[in-house]
């Protein structure tokens, strides 16, 4: 099997359980360092799938390499090369494939309660569960692009995850959250948590440092556990040689 490719923006914000149940599956993978410097590839098809994770930047900066990358995503996408999105992930393929990307009235950041839309695609892609618990650290939220079927919601967001073409799948969540990961973002940008200098008061949906790390362990299990199940589903249609 060709290589996934998964396209890192951020130092902090790598593979994590992707990358696990990547090794796992015995399903080889490169990682493209944005935040490197490393360069993009002209084209996807040296790829069976493109993964995409998080990261502080906005699809809607002006940076040089976020143009390509939009290319890129539409390439696969065309190719039916399987495309995953991770929080600004979810949001390049959104804005790739016709959506918009806006500032959202309620920021996101700690565990947060969602649920999945009554529809078939739900089932299929993140199983049988009434509710589940997100991982959230995101400013802003996607629109629909023309042809997804919405899959996810949550109280104050409610654009959490989408399937496109039974292909593809963008999350404003992050479900690839390791333990390791969440102690770090929390110690890098203690700023933005609950009590912090630049902490809104008025946001109900940021959570202190304490009530992040409750019960981290457990939480981590679950979420790893059922984001396995939509990695699966995805894997399901990696492009063979």
């Amino acid at each position: 099997m060709k290589p996934v490719m998964i396209v890192q923006f951020s130092a902090s914000e790598g593979p994590g359980h992707l990358g696990d149940y990547l090794v796992n599956e015995h399903i080889p993978f490169q990682v493209l360092r944005i935040d490197r410097g490393e360069a993009l590839p002209a084209d996807i098809h040296a790829y069976s799938g493109l993964a995409m994770m998080g990261g502080p930047m906005s699809v809607n900066d002006d940076l040089p390499w976020i143009p390509p990358l939009l290319a890129l995503v539409r390439e696969a996408v065309a190719q039916r090369i399987p495309v995953i999105g991770h929080c600004l992930g979810g949001q390049m393929l959104a804005k790739a494939m016709g959506g918009e990307v806006t500032d959202s009235r309620f920021t996101e950041i700690g565990w947060v309660r969602a649920w999945p839309e009554a529809v078939p695609h739900a089932v299929e892609w993140l199983g049988s569960h009434a509710a589940l618990d997100l991982f959230q650290w995101h400013y802003q939220t996607f629109s629909l692009p023309p042809g997804a079927v919405h899959i996810l919601r949550s109280e104050h967001c409610a654009n959490q995850a989408y399937v496109l073409d039974d292909l593809h799948i963008g999350f404003q969540c992050h479900i690839e959250m390791k333990a390791e990961m969440v102690r770090e973002w929390c110690g890098i940008s203690p700023e933005e948590l609950k009590g912090g200098a630049e902490a809104d008061p008025a946001q109900p949906m940021i959570q202190s440092a304490a009530e992040i790390m409750h019960d981290l362990d457990a939480r981590i299990a679950t979420l790893n556990q059922w984001a396995g199940h939509v990695y699966a589903r995805w894997a399901k249609s990696l492009k063979r040689d």
